[in-house]
């Protein structure tokens, strides 16, 4: 019997991680952010700019709409 693969922590989840393992605000959502193929910003990225841009990762892929 296989053992299904976990679901991918949210943004939000892996930012809270990291700030809360001393990494600065900047720092953590532009390491999430980098996970999930996006550049390091120099203002670095919200956990929500990270979670529309998924979102909007998520609909091209599906087809939902076009590129």
């Amino acid at each position: 019997m296989a053992i299904p693969p976990a679901a991918p922590a949210g943004a939000r989840t892996l930012v809270w991680h990291l700030e809360s393992g001393g990494w600065t605000e900047r720092e953590a959502g532009n390491l999430v952010a980098l996970m999930h193929g996006l550049r390091p910003a120099r203002s670095g990225w919200s956990v929500r700019e990270i979670e529309h841009l998924r979102f909007l990762q998520a609909l091209v892929k599906t087809g939902r709409i076009g590129r």
